[in-house]
């Protein structure tokens, strides 16, 4: 049995499980992932999704139930495949219901992904949960039907009370009183059936071809930092205009191709500040800055203060 079809059957046992909070984990060669499993009500459960690397695999086939998911992103962004090899990116200003899951991996650009995964298994909710939800205002089938009446996917720009209750969600895992957390999932519930918490999204869609671009581009750029490479230079190898290439890098990756380096470059320079003896002209060689003057002032503007104060900060 491979690491993924022991992943799904561990994931499926513990879909059944009542009152047990339980935690999965498992490494593959392109990223980490730890999931923690906390049962609402029957056919009703929510994940805390943490992953760290580029992707992690995924094959449909293996989860033979069908379920509605509502998902929260509190940390970096992941790729949601479409219908026609279409993309776009969910991110912590963004909240995604979906009925189907299109991928044979799940994608994080920024490297790592923290994200509320709500599950609800139809054909798992009994009359007894039905019940019990109602006297809460609770219709599972309108609340799905409110959002994905007429497609599989729905992605909306979340409104700040709804992330608010999100957050609130996530601060309750750690007291692992399933109790409150119930509770605060009902309340998310009531909340998107009676309240307009999610506006449609204008966030573009791209082809897979147009993420792959997004993808190159970062690659070209990253692999060597201590060379600033232009956009023009690197659109012109892969054959597309410069400014389609900039809108591919920031919605894959969330900001403009300047902003990214730049965070990129500093939080480079200042883990060899933090971890190395490596010499502040060396450093910032190493980031593609021949003027040490000119590394100490972009320096300061990110961490608002020099390279050797932030060197000595982190020793003390």
């Amino acid at each position: 049995m491979s690491q993924q079809e022991e992943f799904s059957t561990a994931i499926k046992e513990m879909l059944f499980s009542k009152n047990e909070i339980k935690e999965l984990k498992a490494d593959y060669e392109t990223g980490s992932i730890k999931i923690t499993i906390f049962p609402i009500t029957t056919g009703i459960f929510l994940s805390l999704n943490e992953e760290i690397g580029s992707s992690i695999p995924f094959d449909e086939k293996k989860y033979n139930y069908e379920l509605t998911t509502i998902n929260q992103c509190l940390s970096g962004r992941c790729e949601f495949k479409h219908p026609g090899e279409a993309v776009s990116y969910i991110s912590p200003q963004l909240t995604c219901i979906a009925r189907k899951r299109r991928m044979d991996a799940f994608y994080y650009p920024l490297g790592y992904y923290t994200g509320l995964e709500i599950s609800i298994i139809e054909s798992l909710i009994d009359e007894t949960t039905r019940d019990f939800l109602n006297k809460f205002s609770i219709d599972m089938d309108f609340l799905i039907s409110k959002y994905l009446k007429n497609t599989e996917t729905f992605i909306g720009k979340t409104d700040t009370r709804l992330i608010t209750s999100f957050k609130e969600l996530y601060q309750l895992l750690n007291m692992k009183n399933l109790g409150r957390i119930r509770l605060k999932v009902l309340e998310i519930f009531e909340m998107l059936i009676s309240e307009e918490v999610i506006s449609p999204s204008k966030s573009n869609y791209l082809t897979s071809g147009q993420a792959a671009i997004a993808r190159r581009t970062h690659e070209r750029l990253t692999s060597d930092l201590s060379r600033h490479i232009s956009a023009r230079e690197i659109a012109e190898e892969l054959g597309v205009s410069e400014t389609s290439l900039k809108n591919y890098f920031k919605e894959v990756y969330g900001s403009c191709i300047s902003d990214y380096m730049k965070e990129k470059r500093m939080k480079y320079a200042a883990d060899k500040l933090q971890n190395t003896s490596l010499s502040i002209f060396d450093i910032a060689n190493s980031i593609g800055y021949s003027n040490q003057g000119r590394f100490a002032k972009v320096f300061h503007d990110y961490y608002k203060c020099k390279p050797l104060e932030y060197r000595r900060s982190r020793h003390n």
